[in-house]
Formats: C-alpha cells, sequence, structure tokens
C-alpha cells in the first residue's frame, strides 16, 4: 500500500503517495473518523476503522542510537583510502536506487483536456408546453396572465435555459487518467436570478463511479455565468457533473434530481410550494 487517496468530507479528494503522507492527512483532519481511504490496490473506499485493522496505528517513536566513538591515543587514524572506498560504494548505492526509482516510477503525459455539459435529467422529459397551458386555462376556465404563462415555460423548458459544464485538464500513463485544473460552469439564461443550485461532480471508471463530490452556488445571477475551480486531482476514466437542486423564487421554480419520473400530465411538478 504506497499510494492513496484521502478525504474527510471538507476538503474534497487528496492524494498521498506513502502511508507516512497519508497518517499526516488523517491526522490533520478535524474528525479522523469519518474519514474514508481508497486503496489502489483493492479499487475501493474503505472507512477510518477498516483502514485500521490494515496499518494499526502507532505512538513508537524512532530514535537513533547514540555511538560513543572513543579514540585511543597510541591508535593511527584510519587510511584515507578506506573512506575513499567507502564514500564510492555509498554513491554507487544512491545512484543505483535513484535509476530504479526513475525507470519504474509512472509516467503521465499531457493529454488532451476535457468537457462536458450535463444531461437532461431523465426526471424531466421534453414536453408540449403550450399543450400543458391549454389544459391548465381549460381546467380553470379562465386565461392565465403574461407573468403566470412566462414563469410556467420556465420552469418546464428550465434545462434548455440553465447550462452546467465541466471542464478539466487531463494526464495520462496508458491505464489510468487523472484530472485537474476542474471548472464548472452555469450559464443562466432564464433572465432571473437563480438563488441556490446544488450540483454533483462524479468521477466514472469502466462505467462504475469511482467517487462523487457536491458543489453549490449561490447566487447565480442571470447576465454572467457562474464559475468554480476545483483545487483538487480526481483519477478515473471520465468527469461528468449533474443538477442536485435548483431554487429560483423570482419564478417559484425548485427543482430536485430525487423526485421520480412520472409519465402523463406533469402538471407543472416544479412549482415551488414552499
Amino acid at each position: 500500500m504506497d499510494k492513496f487517496l484521502f478525504t474527510d468530507g471538507t476538503n474534497g479528494v487528496r492524494e498521498a503517495q506513502s502511508q507516512e503522507e497519508l497518517e499526516n492527512l488523517i491526522a490533520s483532519s478535524p474528525e479522523p473518523g469519518k474519514t474514508k481511504v481508497w486503496l489502489f490496490s483493492s479499487n475501493e473506499w474503505i472507512s477510518y476503522a477498516a483502514y485500521r485493522k490494515l496499518a494499526p496505528a502507532t505512538n513508537r517513536k524512532e530514535t537513533t542510537p547514540q555511538v560513543s566513538v572513543v579514540i585511543s591515543p597510541n591508535r593511527r587514524p584510519a587510511k584515507r583510502s578506506a573512506w575513499l572506498k567507502k564514500f564510492l560504494y555509498l554513491t554507487g548505492a544512491a545512484t543505483c536506487v535513484f535509476l530504479v526509482f526513475n525507470f519504474t516510477k509512472l509516467k503521465w503525459e499531457r493529454a488532451d483536456p476535457v468537457s462536458n455539459a450535463a444531461a437532461r435529467p431523465p426526471n424531466v422529459p421534453v414536453m408540449d408546453i403550450d399543450s400543458l397551458l391549454t389544459l391548465i386555462e381549460e381546467d380553470r376556465g379562465q386565461l392565465l396572465d403574461r407573468s403566470t404563462r412566462t414563469n410556467l415555460r420556465l420552469r418546464n423548458t428550465w434545462p434548455e435555459q440553465i447550462l452546467l459544464q465541466v471542464t478539466a485538464d487531463r494526464e495520462t500513463n496508458g491505464n489510468n487518467s487523472r484530472f485537474f485544473n476542474v471548472g464548472i460552469s452555469i450559464d443562466n439564461t432564464t433572465g432571473f436570478n437563480l438563488d441556490k443550485v446544488v450540483v454533483k461532480l462524479q468521477v466514472w471508471k469502466n462505467g462504475k463511479q469511482q467517487l462523487s463530490d457536491t458543489i453549490q452556488f449561490s447566487p447565480i445571477r442571470y447576465d454572467q455565468p457562474s464559475k468554480r475551480e476545483l483545487d483538487v486531482r480526481y483519477r478515473g476514466d471520465s468527469i461528468s457533473v449533474s443538477f442536485e437542486s435548483i431554487k429560483a423564487k423570482a419564478f417559484n421554480f425548485c427543482y430536485s434530481a430525487a423526485t421520480k419520473n412520472r409519465s402523463g400530465n406533469y402538471n407543472d411538478r416544479w412549482f415551488c410550494r414552499e
């Protein structure tokens, strides 16, 4: 176990190149018991308790033995040639270690950057808004005013009005990729400010989700994109983003990814009743 990923739920995911570095990250966490560790040897996240079973904590401190040197006044100093041989031996050993490390470590190379837009949420299918407006007006027996029609249309066509995108630089070593300089942007073209948006960032490998983070934006203006840069590195095959929730009091809008899809008349499901 010489490489790890570490997260305590507050500072994203960080990489540790050794067990000593991992122990330092755990010690610096405000709540070490809530940390999780990713083992590359098993390709899974494990809890702090499970990690401690594999690598028990120790309070042992390494001490440097004290060596007493007694020089006999009658002895002659060691010959200079003996020190030279020892120096050459140590230099050769250090060179061998450096060469072995240099040729066996992973070689990461720059690859094309990625840019992915959020897919349309499965619980927001394309629908005929004009038909929905007609049905509502027939049920009420009266025409809707302009503001109500506009707000209803925004609530039910928001995937075309609120655009979410993730970009990242990428490096690869042939078998793995890692993403850095990750940026998330929201382009709000509804004409109204959004009060709060929660976004989910997901990293995938072999078609399976490796990990996910949630990022909150508040507020989101309509006259310029909102952006967030993440100072973290992710490893996997691909990276994606999706909306978890959106709230906008300006047009009574509350979206939640947890709401399941229903067929038939959707009846303006994203009307905010809070």
